[in-house]
């Protein structure tokens, strides 16, 4: 019996072994795929049906910047998320970026091609996220940047983030927010450094 128990044990072992391999290394093809490959716009049907389907995630950080708004909007637009590591940042498909245009962004294993839905200039920019390498785990996502100038002539970014998984999506994850929320504040503080 307890002959039987090591041989399922060094199984188990071995078999987890293996997956601690093959899963990253998965995940992280999966990804280069996304960020190599033409991803074109969506229709305006598919982001309706997009954004009628309700967030089961939802988090909003809020920040004082001592720069101006112009200033905070271009290193949002022109270097958003390159001071994260193992990160390369956001890379738009065109030097457009009006509504419409898709933009990818890239971690070491997760990638996500974005549509832009709304875009003022130095005030909010919105986007979708319209593929991702890991539909599974996300289902769909928005987020915006809302930039309002302070009296003090800085800004206020307000980043609301929101989403919702391919499975079990009928559980609310909006708790996850705490969880969430620290990494986010360490982004902005991030973003401070780049001002």
């Amino acid at each position: 019996m307890i002959q039987l128990l090591i041989v399922l044990a060094a199984v188990l072992v071995a078999v987890g072994a293996m997956l601690a391999v093959i899963i990253p290394a998965a995940l992280l093809r999966r990804a280069r795929r996304l960020i190599e490959s033409d991803i074109p716009p969506v229709d305006e049907q598919v982001l309706t049906e997009f954004e009628a389907v309700r967030p089961t995630f939802t988090m909003t950080v809020v920040n004082q910047f001592a720069a101006p708004p112009d200033r905070v909007w271009s290193v949002l637009e022109n270097e958003a998320f390159s001071w994260i590591p193992m990160m390369d940042g956001v890379r738009y498909a065109d030097t457009a970026r009006t509504p419409g245009t898709v933009r990818k962004l890239g971690l070491l294993f997760f990638a996500a091609a974005e549509q832009v839905t709304r875009r003022v200039p130095n005030a909010r920019l919105s986007v979708i996220g319209i593929h991702t390498s890991v539909p599974p785990v996300v289902k769909f996502y928005t987020v915006d940047y809302q930039l309002r100038e302070t009296s003090e002539g800085g800004t206020e970014l307000t980043w609301t983030i929101a989403g919702r998984p391919a499975l079990l999506s009928f559980i609310p994850l909006s708790w996850a927010a705490v969880f969430v929320r620290p990494f986010a504040r360490i982004i902005m503080d991030q973003l401070q450094s780049r001002l």
